[in-house]
């Protein structure tokens, strides 16, 4: 993911208001996605929509995708946006991951982390709450 890029700042802007719209069209007022990660692997634990008669529109909408994505070529990396269309699903699972990425890269590593992502539709109101998990230590020196 390049969600630590300026492109990928920008697809989160670009992306923000299309997911705002397909929730919209699907009558979806609330939305919640939980994740979890650690040991290099992280996923998407749950998807809760509300009302939850929508939730199949989450597998049925589609929406246009601005992804940001990146290429070595003449020893440099290069990053670039691309639209897509995309699963309504899809588009909200690569969201909360491009947002954590952003503030929290490499957040499912060692012990990882996890997070909710919550949108509240009619308000306009999308909330991130990420925890990172650490194992804490203390170290000792003696000399005799």
């Amino acid at each position: 993911m390049f969600g630590y890029s300026p492109q990928g700042f920008e697809a989160l802007s670009t992306n923000r208001q299309r997911l705002l719209d397909a929730l919209n069209a699907a009558a979806i007022t609330e939305v919640t996605v939980r994740y979890f990660g650690g040991g290099d692997e992280g996923d998407v634990s749950e998807v809760i929509v509300q009302p939850e008669s929508c939730l199949p529109q989450l597998n049925t909408q589609r929406l246009v995708y601005c992804y940001a994505r990146g290429e070595y070529r003449e020893g440099a990396c290069y990053y670039f946006l691309e639209d897509k269309e995309v699963l309504l699903d899809d588009a909200l699972r690569d969201f909360v991951f491009t947002w954590v990425d952003s503030h929290h890269s490499g957040w499912e590593n060692n012990e990882g982390g996890s997070g909710v992502m919550t949108i509240h539709v009619a308000e306009d109101d999308f909330l991130l709450e990420h925890s990172d998990y650490y194992t804490e230590s203390r170290d000792f020196a003696y000399s005799l």
